[in-house]
């Protein structure tokens, strides 16, 4: 039985407008009704996040929050850190050098969450605005080498930041871990930090086995607690290499693909035929139509969405059983 269900925020249970969809919400809340840890666990810090965990009424004791990608885990209602995570000032000053050396942006996370850079940029202000925070203007070179920092990234461009992990001194990712969290984005963490591991540690701190865990998520970062989870959950907008790992593929963030996911998964439901086809003129005729050997073009015609990879994943499980 899932116990804990974490969830990734950007491409996942945000759209593209950065909302959460309806039939996203109600299957949280009946999960969360039901006793199961409902976990945010996102790159973004405590601020940023605050305000989904107001929306989605996950601020009691009861509740817990996963943030800057693995590097702290928080009991919302208590403040009680159940771990972290951090690295020094020497790293932070060397990746500096090494942003200098790629030519392309760099901004860090102090251990107080104050977001500094070497100069404002479109993607620090993008990290600031997400956060709800401000960058403060930092000459890297006056950090000591034992300052304590949440994590450094180097940010640009969508084809830069691909670059650069193909350029970077293999230092860095042989000594820390390298997270890929959005086209614009890549991050440093302490090595022993990702969104599994603090999974891991979640689950330990509940005394609950990692079988009983479901995540769900898109990017690069998400891709540790989709492996350390008993089930592990990609959208059907998430990476390749993302899809490839996981056990199962959702409907996209456009679609409400974590309620999906969660009613097909953990609550036991045909959501899919609910949603498209209870109390609709189009049901008896597909249903009829799912019978016959057209089945997927007839239910083509119907569906808001017109993947045909998407039907034969998600539609042909149901087919046998209508």
């Amino acid at each position: 039985m899932i116990k804990i269900i974490t969830i990734d925020l950007d491409g996942t249970l945000f759209d593209a407008k950065k909302n959460i969809s309806k039939e996203n919400k109600e299957a949280l809340k009946i999960c969360h009704d039901m006793g199961i840890k409902i976990v945010i666990s996102t790159g973004r810090p405590l601020s940023g996040v605050m305000p989904t965990l107001k929306e989605l009424g996950l601020t009691t004791k009861d509740d817990y929050v996963i943030i800057y990608n693995g590097a702290k885990v928080f009991n919302v209602g208590t403040g009680e850190t159940i771990f972290s995570s951090s690295i020094d000032g020497k790293v932070v000053k060397e990746l500096y050098y090494e942003s200098k050396r790629l030519g392309v942006h760099y901004h860090a996370f102090r251990i107080n969450e104050e977001l500094i850079t070497v100069d404002h940029n479109p993607y620090t202000d993008v990290e600031a605005t997400i956060n709800h925070t401000i960058d403060h203007i930092c000459d890297f070179e006056t950090i000591k080498d034992d300052d304590l920092f949440i994590k450094a990234m180097l940010v640009d461009n969508e084809e830069n930041v691909t670059r650069v992990m193909k350029e970077v001194n293999p230092k860095y990712y042989q000594e820390y871990s390298m997270l890929r969290s959005s086209t614009i984005f890549l991050e440093f963490l302490n090595k022993n930090t990702d969104k599994g591991k603090a999974l891991v540690a979640l689950a330990n701190h509940l005394i609950i086995p990692l079988k009983d865990t479901m995540a769900i998520g898109d990017a690069g970062n998400d891709l540790p607690m989709i492996l350390a989870s008993g089930i592990g959950v990609a959208m059907e907008n998430a990476y390749p290499e993302v899809k490839e790992k996981a056990d199962f593929i959702t409907l996209d963030n456009e679609h409400s693909g974590v309620a999906y996911a969660i009613n097909k998964l953990v609550l036991k439901k045909d959501w899919l035929f609910q949603s498209f086809f209870n109390n609709s003129l189009a049901c008896s005729s597909a249903y009829k139509e799912i019978e016959s050997p057209d089945s997927i073009n007839a239910i083509s015609s119907i569906l808001p969405f017109s993947s045909k990879s998407l039907i034969s994943v998600f539609v042909l499980p149901f087919s046998s059983t209508l």
